[in-house]
């Protein structure tokens, strides 16, 4: 036990000799020979002034480790470096192509380095300037691009749902959607193009025309709104706040299906609703959306329907049943 105990302050122990020293430590009947022990090794170590109190074993080790590990990191950094070549490789083939490409497309080119996009988060609504002086404000979920050239094509692109106060002009306003193009000069109105849902203008005021992509073509007076219902475009008059109060912070709904009033909770309050569609075929909500949290909104909406909710915070769902 001495030789083990002389390794134990040397740092060398093997295993099976640090479990055989821990074993002994544990035991109360080697409490005085266990200290007689450390009592002579200490005196030892401190007594012996000529002693070289280096630990060779422990050092030789200690280098041994060291130089593994470099040998292990200097591995780990030329594989990086390998992928970083073969990504590198990659990445400039792909912008030659693109560089080709663009070089044999100028105007593709010039239109792609004009080009500003706003995107809208789920949840967040947000109000813009365009650089004519347009204002524009879009709703959770959407996207809008225009180019940097705005003053003399004041074109934008639009995907989800946008008000539009157009500033007059003798450059026709257009926004293009995946349903159609709508043109104006000098107006405010609503365009709801969200994707694989139904397509809807509203004009509060002015004048604007709708094409559709079947070059169909409806103008629109204020108070009037277009719809795409199938293959059919449907002109109406409605009320303007119903389909516009989103942009003061209010969801106003009257007789929507509940499809509908889902979608835009979902995308208002960046939540996931699950329900089974046969179960609530033919149901319609009527109410008013401002300020309520979302679990406020659902207690609304289960005392006017026979439906009940559970919502998890944390992942953001909610389950009608």
């Amino acid at each position: 036990m001495k030789t083990i105990l002389k390794k134990y302050f040397n740092s060398v122990l093997s295993p099976d000799e640090f479990e055989r020293f821990c074993e002994f430590v544990k035991s109360t009947k080697n409490s005085k020979p266990l200290s007689e022990m450390m009592k002579l090794e200490w005196n030892y170590f401190y007594n012996d002034q000529d002693a070289d109190k280096s630990n060779p074993a422990l050092l030789e080790r200690i280098k041994q480790r060291i130089l593994v590990e470099d040998r292990q990191k200097l591995a780990k950094v030329l594989r990086m470096y390998s992928v970083g070549i073969r990504v590198a490789a990659v990445l400039v083939v792909g912008l030659i192509i693109t560089s080709i490409w663009l070089f044999q497309n100028p105007r593709l080119s010039t239109q792609a380095e004009l080009m500003q996009t706003v995107e809208i988060p789920l949840g967040a609504r947000t109000q813009m300037q365009l650089p004519d002086g347009s204002q524009v404000w879009l709703n959770s979920g959407s996207t809008l691009s225009f180019s940097n050239d705005f003053a003399r094509s004041r074109e934008v692109d639009l995907e989800g749902e946008a008000f539009f106060d157009v500033v007059k002009s003798k450059v026709p306003f257009e926004i293009h959607t995946d349903y159609g193009d709508v043109k104006v000069l000098g107006t405010a109105f609503n365009v709801d193009a969200y994707p694989d849902e139904e397509f809807s203008t509203t004009l509060e005021r002015g004048k604007i025309e709708f094409s559709s992509n079947t070059e169909e073509k409806k103008i629109l007076e204020p108070g009037e709104q277009v719809r795409i219902v199938g293959d059919k475009i449907v002109l109406e008059n409605v009320d303007t706040q119903i389909f516009t109060s989103w942009r003061q912070g209010r969801l106003i709904f009257k007789r929507e299906p509940f499809p509908s009033m889902i979608k835009k909770l979902e995308r208002w309050y960046n939540v996931q609703i699950q329900y089974s569609a046969s179960d609530f075929d033919g149901l319609w909500f009527s109410g008013t959306v401002e300020g309520e949290s979302i679990s406020e909104v659902m207690e609304m909406v289960c005392k006017s329907a026979p439906v009940k909710y559970n919502y998890n915070s944390r992942t953001r769902t909610i389950q009608i049943k």
